[in-house]
């Protein structure tokens, strides 16, 4: 199966955690395709069967979507009906914020959210995508 990681750059930590996901999902026998929201293109992502989709809130207090983000997501194209998963590293009221924010955009272009998750470690985000459930 044919899975797509788009992430926002912004923030290093969701870049490893994005790593740690693939590696988990290879693991599972999936083809993984990592895009960061700063690409020039996002080309293959329409292929993939399941995308997840890692963000942040910038603003603690008008929690939205980073542009960057919002935007890789306008010009991804192709996501319609597609199964999606957020997530996020943000914890606690923050974090669910986030999570809202960036479900709602992913939902906006067409996305079917099947699932959203606060990965706090590199190991957690490894052991998320060596289960999840990929069909």
């Amino acid at each position: 199966m044919r899975v797509g990681i788009l992430y926002s750059s912004e923030k290093p930590i969701l870049k490893r955690l994005s790593d740690s996901l693939k590696k988990g999902l290879e693991k599972q026998g999936a083809q993984v395709q990592l895009h960061p929201d700063n690409a020039d293109t996002f080309s293959g992502i329409s292929t993939c069967k399941l995308v997840f989709v890692g963000s942040f809130a910038p603003s603690f207090f008008k929690v939205r979507t980073p542009v960057r983000m919002r935007e890789a997501l306008g010009k991804s194209g192709g996501l319609v009906g597609r199964r999606a998963v957020a997530f996020t590293n943000d914890r606690g009221s923050r974090g669910r914020k986030a999570l809202l924010s960036v479900m709602a955009d992913m939902e906006r272009q067409g996305c079917i959210v099947v699932d959203q998750r606060t990965i706090r470690s590199e190991r957690e985000a490894y052991q998320f995508g060596a289960t999840v459930k990929l069909g």
